[in-house]
């Protein structure tokens, strides 16, 4: 999506008028909103204007202004301009910072930056090389019209020092692919300009970007089949192999048709939705078919994101591309624009009808209505939110809204987690009282170790001696303040304190599931959904009780800064009067946080480590775990 394109000559004319309000009004009418740095549209683009101005270009090249390489804005294009050098049409990728400061920090390609009072951000060549990367992957006809595409960053502000922090040796390979300009280099910035876009374009390159046919380049489709080879954990065993070709044989013939087609694949923990769901990936883009996976986790996507990468930062910006939030979709409509052919949604029940920052009204039918084919995995007791309303009824009813062809739903229902116990699954249904269950009390021999500790501490140890291989995480539910500031790698602060054992939540900075030193962390259900872990230790808050023989989940003893509830409260009181409402409020309230312990408690491949803050429920615990011993003796 293009906010803003016109010729050079157009753009420096509207620019001494009312570029800014062009823009505005832009930005309004095509996404419902106007960013926060439309404060600065004014300064970034009339120091562009000055270059352009004095440059000896073709007055009929094409500009273009903040243009959308994802429907969500999240990668926005500060400027893009179209032209020819002589030899063939160029697009000339410009990121614009008036950044006047700028410094190292932790983090390869990060440099610290000025905003919001110094905080880490991406080196700007960076940011402009992905953008050019991204469109090189994905975008068929700008290779098939051999259109160049070239990548710079502008710093107007920064001048430079000797020597030089976003010139230092750690960026070299980074600005090989993007060039540099700082302050004092207007008259280069002018010169390259002139050298890559002198002319007028032959070809509408702004077109091609907007309506060029999507496929998967070669090397990603490679890239994505080296990521599954050798590798144990996307393995498909019995059950899943089995369900996977089922979805297969049905799914991947299934090319563009008159309707939209929909697949739900439903299974509880452990059940292989995920491993499924990745083979599909690899085997449709090997199709050469447009494909992306949505994942509403973020730190599910990063943990794909890094198996993609393989240590190689080049692919973390396909992975990136490739594995998407599912906020991302909310204006997207196959039927205008055929762009994604299939979307494959793991996590599904964690999709939402309201969320910070998302601009959509129903992430369930933006799937649909976005793709000619959507696969849905789901597991609805994993439902963790308020907003979460990702359910099979949901997702027929908007299969049935948009004329979609809504196929059988797969099951799938052996354990592959836990050491393949669904007995273990059905027991902590029955002792947190979310359902009650058959065939719960058999499934210790030894094979699953679980544990209640009366010692925080002692838990701790007893976890961090099994992580010998980096497989051991420490988790906790939401009885503790999550900070959104303070949790830098690094940090003395103990976000979590139980029993004198203190720990800060995870860190802001990297992959809390795959550091090195994530064991010295307390993750969170957000952090941890879809993911598993050798050996797991789950500290239950004040929020799970037990009190008169009953499991409840007090959201009173949630912490204030836990947003998974928000919303509850005020549909508690807009069913003031009616005994029977309130009641419906309060049951999801505690099933969310019972699901919320439940999804905790399933990480576990190998066992579970468990301390609970209430002696009650500890207790509870404990003798329904002595009653399963002596059953499986």
């Amino acid at each position: 999506m293009i906010i803003y394109n016109e010729s050079r000559a157009q753009f420096l004319d509207v620019f001494h008028n009312c570029l800014k309000q062009r823009l505005v009004d832009s930005f309004r009418t095509m996404t419902n909103s106007v960013p926060a740095d439309q404060s600065v549209w004014d300064y970034e683009y009339g120091r562009l204007a000055s270059v352009l101005q004095s440059a000896k270009v073709d007055p009929e090249i094409e500009v273009a202004i903040e243009y959308h390489l994802s429907a969500a804005g999240r990668w926005r294009i500060d400027a893009l301009i179209s032209g020819n050098d002589g030899l063939q049409d160029n697009g000339l990728i410009i990121e614009l910072k008036a950044w006047d400061k700028v410094g190292f920090t932790d983090g390869e390609g990060l440099v610290w930056s000025p905003l919001q009072g110094g905080k880490a951000c991406e080196h700007p060549a960076l940011q402009a090389k992905k953008y050019k990367d991204m469109i090189l992957r994905f975008n068929e006809d700008i290779h098939k019209e051999e259109i160049g595409l070239h990548s710079s960053a502008y710093l107007f502000n920064l001048h430079r020092r000797e020597p030089e922090p976003l010139e230092a040796e750690r960026y070299q390979s980074i600005l090989k692919e993007a060039r540099l300009f700082l302050a004092n280099d207007a008259e280069e910035f002018r010169d390259y300009i002139e050298a890559v876009v002198p002319k007028k374009p032959k070809k509408d390159l702004f077109h091609i970007l907007e309506n060029g046919k999507l496929r998967p380049a070669a090397e990603l489709i490679h890239r994505v089949s080296s990521m599954l080879e050798g590798n144990d954990e996307f393995l498909l065993i019995d059950e899943q192999s089995v369900a996977y070709e089922q979805i297969r044989f049905h799914l991947l013939p299934t090319k563009a048709k008159a309707n939209r087609q929909v697949f739900i694949v439903e299974g509880g923990p452990g059940t292989g939705k995920s491993v499924i769901a990745v083979r599909l990936l690899a085997e449709i883009l090997k199709q050469k078919r447009m494909v992306l996976f949505v994942a509403p986790n973020r730190a599910f996507r990063e943990t794909l994101v890094e198996q993609l990468a393989k240590g190689n930062n080049g692919y973390r910006e396909d992975g990136e591309a490739l594995f998407r939030s599912s906020w991302s979709f909310y204006d997207e409509d196959y039927e205008k624009v055929n762009r994604y052919q299939v979307l494959i949604i793991d996590e599904a029940h964690r999709l939402k009808n309201s969320a910070h920052m998302y601009k959509g009204k129903n992430m369930v039918e933006d799937m649909v209505r976005a793709s000619n084919i959507s696969v849905f995995f789901i597991d609805e007791t994993q439902r963790v939110q308020w907003y979460d309303n990702g359910s099979i009824a949901e997702i027929r009813k908007a299969a049935e809204k948009f004329g979609a062809t809504c196929h059988t739903t797969f099951k799938l229902s052996a354990q592959f987690r836990c050491n393949g116990s669904d007995a273990y699954l059905n027991w902590l249904d029955d002792v947190l009282q979310i359902r009650e269950t058959a065939n719960f009390d058999s499934w210790g021999n030894l094979q699953y170790e679980f544990r209640i500790f009366d010692d925080a501490s002692e838990l701790y140890e007893a976890l961090n001696s099994r992580n010998n291989e980096n497989k051991a995480r420490l988790v906790a539910g939401y009885s503790w303040e999550w900070p959104t500031k303070g949790r830098g790698r690094g940090t003395t602060a103990a976000h979590v304190q139980a029993d004198g054992l203190a720990l800060p939540w995870n860190f802001d900075t990297g992959n809390w599931a795959t550091a090195t030193d994530g064991i010295t962390q307390v993750g969170c259900v957000h952090t941890s959904q879809g993911l598993e872990f050798d050996w797991l230790g789950v500290l239950v808050g004040n929020d799970l009780t037990m009190r008169n023989g009953k499991v409840t989940g007090d959201p009173e003893r949630r912490a204030k800064t836990d947003a998974s509830l928000k919303g509850w409260k005020k549909d508690f009181k807009s069913a003031a009067g009616n005994p029977q409402l309130q009641q419906e409020v309060r049951d999801r309230v505690d099933s969310i946080i019972k699901s919320t312990y439940k999804v905790l408690l399933s990480r576990g491949r190998r066992g579970c480590f468990v301390w609970c803050a209430d002696l009650n429920l500890r207790d509870h615990f404990k003798t329904r775990l002595a009653l399963m011993d002596r059953k499986s003796k």
